[in-house]
């Protein structure tokens, strides 16, 4: 077994025993079903992947690839199942529940109230969280544009995709952003409606000022993934 795949286990064991807590101490679906399944689906996507895709050979001694079952197969591959990147990319959004904890929770109390240049706590899971998405949407944009052939209609915007990496992964960080802030917003909203308004018996924390917070954290962790990409792509 790779370490990557016991990074990934061991992580969803931490969820999986804070998602335990946290329906405890709360009474309340929304504390942790939602961040279990999203967590499930990312950390154990590549064994899903391995059981639906058998590893062949590797994208570069392969043939090319024709059928869209067979680009849709080497790009999962090369991106996810065999990816020896993936496990860190997803750890940051696993470590991000996890430290929603009870006992040691960042999002609020005492530790919610820190402040280092602006930002709180929750900002380093953010950012870190954003750096990972960044980082894989670009490597699979590079990968796609390897493995579809020129023939295949979507190649000009999977090339596109891969020659703009930052523009394209930025797009859909926004997008991830405004789905995961309306999620937040909306589970803030049901949770206070459960505890009749008292925001200390609730665990999702939401404010304006803390999603421009986390607006900046995630362009933070945008600016760092791709900066990191472009010097380690000058350095090769």
């Amino acid at each position: 077994m790779k370490s990557s795949d016991l990074l990934r286990y061991g992580l969803w064991l931490a969820v999986a025993e804070t998602a335990w807590e946290n329906r405890r101490e709360y009474r309340m679906i929304t504390t942790w079903l939602p961040h279990l399944v999203a967590n499930t689906a990312s950390l154990l996507l590549p064994d899903a992947l391995r059981r639906l895709f058998p590893a062949k050979q590797s994208s570069n001694t392969a043939p090319p690839a024709h059928s869209e079952l067979e680009i849709i197969e080497r790009t999962t591959q090369a991106s996810i199942s065999e990816n020896p990147h993936y496990a860190g990319y997803v750890t940051p959004l696993a470590l991000g529940y996890i430290l929603s904890h009870p006992r040691f929770n960042i999002y609020k109390g005492e530790w919610a109230e820190k402040r280092f240049a602006g930002l709180g706590l929750d900002a380093l899971p953010h950012g870190a969280t954003a750096f990972g998405l960044v980082s894989l949407v670009c490597e699979t944009a590079e990968n796609a544009a390897e493995i579809f052939p020129r023939s295949n209609p979507l190649f000009p915007l999977v090339r596109w995709a891969s020659q703009h990496s930052t523009v394209f992964s930025g797009l859909i960080l926004a997008v991830a952003t405004l789905i995961w802030e309306s999620g937040e917003y909306r589970i803030h909203q049901q949770e206070l409606r459960l505890r009749d308004g008292d925001i200390t018996k609730i665990n999702m924390q939401w404010s304006l000022d803390d999603t421009v917070r986390d607006c900046i954290a995630n362009f933070l962790g945008w600016a760092a993934a791709c900066t990191f990409r472009a010097l380690t792509k000058n350095e090769k």
